[in-house]
């Protein structure tokens, strides 16, 4: 009887963890982004208070820069109106894939930040991401690498949405 207890809770856990991922931008009421504003990344930093073996700012600074080019939104000195990015990090957890496996929770991958952008050091809006892989074996593994890319796409896929680019 323990033995089928043990393993509804185990699957329990599968089914209410995994990868989840949340993500917002909101501007401030009064501001409307000029069309063709382009996004300069101006900081990244760690605000955890820990220190990584890993250079979490450099490694969440390149993919956002990678991902805003791939948009078409990256600003590179141009006459186009621009916004500033910054970036904080709130909470990061490389994570473990085998312990993920073994027991859903256990060894998650976390990612947390919060972003401000801001028009001429006015800040205009506020974004969080998050993504938390908590579940999972052999195919979350290298899931410390690719959780920045996420973090970045959540961020300017939000972005988008509110910036109007050259594609339109």
């Amino acid at each position: 009887m323990k033995k089928i207890f043990f393993v509804g809770l185990v699957f329990a856990g599968i089914l209410f963890s995994g990868c989840t991922a949340k993500h917002s931008l909101v501007f401030n009421e009064d501001y409307k982004p000029k069309e063709n504003t382009k996004i300069e990344l101006n900081e990244v930093s760690n605000k955890t208070s820990q220190k990584f073996e890993l250079d979490v700012e450099q490694m969440l600074k390149e993919a956002l820069n990678k991902k805003l080019d791939v948009e078409n939104m990256l600003w590179a000195n141009e006459k186009n109106s621009k916004l500033q990015l910054n970036v904080y990090i709130l909470e990061y957890s490389e994570g473990d894939a085998f312990k993920r496996w073994l027991m859903p929770g256990w060894g998650a991958t976390v990612l947390a930040v919060e972003a401000t952008l801001k028009d001429n050091d006015q800040i205009v809006g506020k974004a969080n991401a998050s993504r938390n892989i908590a579940a999972g074996g052999g195919y979350t593994i290298g899931a410390w690498k690719y959780v920045y890319d996420d973090i970045a796409a959540d961020l300017i896929s939000d972005l988008k949405k509110h910036v109007a680019s050259n594609d339109k």
